[in-house]
């Protein structure tokens, strides 16, 4: 199961990074929830029903990626 989770995650990195022009290493979801796009965010979750606020915690998951990502470089944290 760990497997298909990370595989649409990198499946919705690379769509972030080459339809949307974001990062690469955050998902449409978390980044929808940090823009506020909330008519996004609502359909997202709606898609994502077995998972309650699915945005927030693909948000919170970017977050915690991104500090271990700084850590292993050596930079600071993120806020």
């Amino acid at each position: 199961m760990k497997y298909i989770v990370n595989v649409a995650a990198a499946l919705s990195q690379l769509l972030n990074a080459v339809v949307f022009l974001g990062d690469c290493n955050e998902t449409v979801s978390g980044r929808c929830y940090r823009e506020k796009r909330m008519w996004a965010v609502k359909l997202i979750d709606t898609f994502f029903f077995f998972q309650p606020e699915h945005c927030l915690h693909s948000h919170l998951a970017d977050r915690i990626f991104a500090r271990k990502v700084l850590g292993q470089q050596g930079g600071h944290d993120v806020r």
